[in-house]
């Protein structure tokens, strides 16, 4: 068939290859004209401008609960090679099947009623159904044909540098229910009292928990906090640039918490045993499909619960991006039985631990290496940069992960080291040589720097970033100028520092809620000449104004999108992972971090 005659043909139809459709394919825009639109964006359209207007099913007869999930819903139909899309049933609609329903209620049945209500397992002995029937479940109204374009977009090999440099990464469309109120049909067959039918619904609300439908270990198809099981979970709050699905719609995405968690994992790990063993132990934690990692249903599942989330615009002209905000609670879970030496007890210690190194060294998100600008460089309007991030009610964590000087610093790498270990033989995994990656946590492949930041304005790395490099006395380059370097990362090329500056709350009253109401801002002062002005001295550096000093509290920034500022003191830290193909500026750069950087820097020491 010619290809002008192929174009009339709807993608459902036509061979997914190149050159007639691929869904899945996430083609780069830059260079396309006006109005383009990809395969999977014109399956979508294609698909919901032939819908049925009015829902096609009916309860009549049914016994129906409403439920409500959090994001989003992912159900893949397994007929369509290479992309995931729900089932498609009367009228157009999706349809979650009842078959997967039945599986989530029967876990989470009390012992008692499962052979009641679910029937005898399949095996040895007499089998006989349950009195239920699940006659699966769908939207409530026709608001789930909005935002279906979901994007995976796995990086962890170029975040880490599994290839020094030379990894690639892309992004694959798929189809997913973003928040719907689904009806769940079930049936009996028997004439049931008002008493146990309500006991079926609670029984049903606790399954979905665990989340309905795919990827429910990265959080799709939640609905509710987690209220049993929980092997770790904290209170959280930050703000950051926000993610964009491919048509441009800003959506915060609650998966970069696991993403984050998983991440550090491999780095801590990664300092420990070699890149096989990393990959194989961390597949087994977080879940893997691929080769290195081997096929492991993950033993740990994650949950985020927004108690406010808000998107807002920050930027100039071109440069504006979506930003967010958010505050909840971060809950994990365990998936599947324990098996092979995992030990739960050990389990949550190591999630515990893994959740204080993020949030002491770098954050949740797009653009975590870096402080958010917003408030610690606010004279930066170009663009939102860098995230910040803050514990909620610090108090409740578990000892050691609220980090609030260089000693807790020093002693959380050392027990996270500890505890890694531990897993790792746990396991039967063996302590070998630390995997080649770019980021590993070992002492020998990374040098950690510490300061006390007075308060946000006392910000002293995030002036670094924006010096250009320039000879000065003798033609000396001070290693601290580090715009657009190799060290700091450019556009597509993922530097070897991060920036953290952490809240040193003491003893203070923290409030847990925030607000993002548009108030006066609160600037930074910044020295004469503006926040890209250059020091008159070659060692001096870009200092603030002494304005009239605050007492420590809260106070907002001056973006639209506003998190509770701490006024008070930081633990302001300087990541830096080491490559021994950097002969000049890596080690000029320690070097000055070594004697203080002129701003009291003092390395952090730990050993593996």
């Amino acid at each position: 068939m010619p290809i002008e005659l192929a174009k009339n043909v709807p993608i459902e139809f036509r061979a997914q290859v190149r050159g007639r459709a691929q869904r899945q394919y996430i083609p780069d825009t830059k260079n396309q004209s006006i109005g383009f639109k990809s395969d999977i964006e014109l399956w979508i359209e294609q698909w919901t401008n032939r819908i049925d207007p009015e829902m096609p099913f009916t309860p009549e007869g049914l016994h129906v609960v409403d439920a409500q999930i959090d994001w989003r819903l992912i159900s893949n139909s397994g007929i369509d090679e290479g992309i995931i899309r729900p089932v498609i049933g009367a009228g157009g609609w999706p349809l979650l099947p009842g078959s997967g329903i039945k599986g989530l209620f029967r876990r989470a049945c009390p012992i008692e009623q499962l052979q009641r209500w679910c029937g005898s397992n399949c095996g040895k002995g007499v089998l006989s159904p349950g009195i239920l029937r699940f006659h699966g479940a769908w939207p409530a109204d026709n608001s789930w044909t909005q935002d279906l374009l979901d994007v995976a977009h796995p990086q962890q090999n170029w975040q880490l540098g599994f290839n020094k440099g030379g990894e690639h990464h892309s992004a694959h469309g798929i189809v997913s229910i973003r928040s719907p109120l689904l009806k769940i049909a079930l049936s009996s067959t028997q004439i049931l009292e008002k008493d146990e039918w309500e006991s079926i619904d609670a029984t049903l609300r606790k399954s979905l928990e665990r989340g309905l439908g795919g990827r429910t270990a990265a959080g799709y198809g939640r609905s509710g906090i987690i209220k049993e099981e929980i092997l770790f979970e904290c209170g959280i709050e930050g703000q950051g640039p926000a993610a964009k699905l491919l048509d441009g719609t800003p959506e915060f995405r609650p998966t970069m918490f696991r993403a984050a968690i998983r991440g550090m994992a491999l780095r801590l790990f990664g300092g420990l045993t070699d890149e096989t063993n990393t990959l194989q132990v961390v597949g087994q934690l977080f879940g893997s499909i691929s080769r290195e990692e081997g096929q492991n249903v993950g033993l740990l599942a994650t949950a985020y619960t927004s108690n406010q989330t808000t998107l807002d615009s920050f930027g100039s002209g071109n440069w504006i991006q979506p930003v967010y905000y958010t505050s909840g609670q971060l809950q994990w879970r365990q998936a599947r039985q324990l098996r092979n030496g995992e030990d739960s007890i050990l389990l949550a210690e190591l999630l515990a631990h893994l959740h204080g190194l993020v949030l002491t060294l770098g954050g949740f998100g797009r653009g975590w290496r870096r402080p958010d600008h917003r408030i610690f460089y606010p004279d930066y309007l170009k663009t939102p940069i860098g995230t910040h991030w803050q514990w909620l009610q610090p108090s409740k964590l578990p000892k050691g992960i609220n980090v609030q000087s260089q000693e807790d610093l020093e002693n959380l790498l050392k027990r996270a080291n500890s505890v890694a270990t531990l897993w790792l033989t746990a396991v039967n995994r063996k302590p070998k040589e630390p995997a080649v990656w770019r980021e590993v946590l070992h002492p020998s492949r990374v040098g950690i720097w510490v300061r006390t930041a007075t308060k946000p304005e006392d910000a002293e790395v995030v002036n670094w970033f924006h010096q250009k490099p320039q000879a000065k006395e003798k033609g000396i380059m001070d290693p601290r100028d580090l715009n657009k370097t190799d060290l700091a990362g450019k556009m597509s090329h993922v530097g070897r520092i991060w920036n953290r500056l952490l809240p040193l709350y003491g003893d203070a009253e923290i409030p847990h809620c925030a607000s993002s109401a548009k108030e006066t801002a609160v600037s930074r002062p910044t020295s004469s000449g503006g926040a890209f002005a250059r020091p008159q001295s070659a060692l001096a550096r870009p200092t603030t104004s002494n304005a009239a000093s605050k007492q420590p509290g809260q106070q907002k920034n001056s973006s639209p999108v506003s998190i509770n500022i701490w006024n008070g003191a930081y633990l302001e830290s300087v990541v830096l992972f080491f490559d021994q193909r950097d002969r000049y500026h890596e080690p000029a750069l320690v070097r000055k971090l070594d004697d203080g950087a002129d701003a009291g820097f003092k390395r952090v020491r730990f050993t593996n």
